[in-house]
């Protein structure tokens, strides 16, 4: 049992710089937690019907669930909005009035074409309760994309293949004058977590900072015969624990023996 225990850490532990050299640089991607910044109020987009709006206009007196991604991503930024929306039915608010969902894409190439689709899918998929003023999908410039993701601490970059990102997974929650009020985790977020978070913002609380664990989405470049990551956290948190179980087991099997 000791060797085959002993070869097993051995593996594993002569992988992992392997495992390191294929994964794609994501340092500082992560959101930057700006509780109570403001939100550029100004920044002009284009919603999932084609009309311009800017972002002050989405608010509609509600506190707002911002979700940045792109609306094209095969990975995680589709999950984590069906995630939110069925967390906010679950708790019983209503878009448009209790809330109101802004989805915006962070790939300025996208278009009115890619909202509408997005909406359309997330729709047949949650069947959220609300208004149709209270989804919002929206499309912008690179310049007020930035903004608003500057505005709420979101930090990103380019992925490995054109039109792909690495970013973090979340939402923020803002009161109804735009100013951050708490960060949620997107995948995850419990109905009662979704619910505390939109009445805080109601009455125009802060919350504490929210845990640092959030989640990261990025395609790695699947041409090269390498893994594709949408969890990274998490895959190294396992290949920890997976070192950690195995120490165990052998400092165990170790001492049986010198009891011998």
């Amino acid at each position: 049992m000791k060797p085959l225990l002993t070869l097993l850490a051995l593996l594993l532990l002569n992988n992992l710089p392997a495992y390191a050299q294929r994964t794609p640089n994501i340092t500082g991607v992560a959101y930057k937690q700006k509780l109570g910044a403001l939100l550029p109020l100004e920044s002009a987009f284009t919603d999932a019907d084609g009309q311009d709006v800017r972002i002050g206009d989405v608010f509609n007196r509600a506190p707002v669930i911002l979700v940045l991604g792109y609306f094209h991503c095969d990975r995680l930024c589709g999950v984590t909005r069906l995630a939110l929306l069925r967390a906010a039915q679950k708790a019983g608010l209503s878009a448009g009035s209790d809330y109101v969902f802004v989805a915006i894409s962070i790939d300025p190439t996208e278009k009115t074409d890619a909202a509408r689709e997005a909406r359309e899918i997330d729709f047949a998929a949650a069947s959220p309760i609300g208004a149709a003023e209270g989804f919002r999908y929206l499309t912008g410039t690179p310049e007020n994309i930035r903004a608003v993701a500057e505005a709420v601490g979101y930090i990103y970059r380019n992925g490995a293949r054109p039109q792909t990102f690495i970013h973090p997974i979340g939402a923020v929650v803002l009161t109804a004058p735009g100013v951050v009020s708490a960060y949620l985790s997107g995948i995850g977020s419990s109905h009662e977590a979704i619910r505390g978070a939109v009445e805080a913002a109601a009455t125009q609380n802060i919350a504490p900072r929210a845990s640092p664990a959030l989640l990261l989405c990025f395609d790695f470049d699947s041409t090269t015969g390498r893994y594709t990551f949408a969890i990274m956290k998490f895959l190294r948190i396992g290949a920890a624990g997976m070192i950690l179980a195995l120490a165990a087991m052998i400092y165990r099997e170790f001492r049986k023996g010198a009891r011998v």
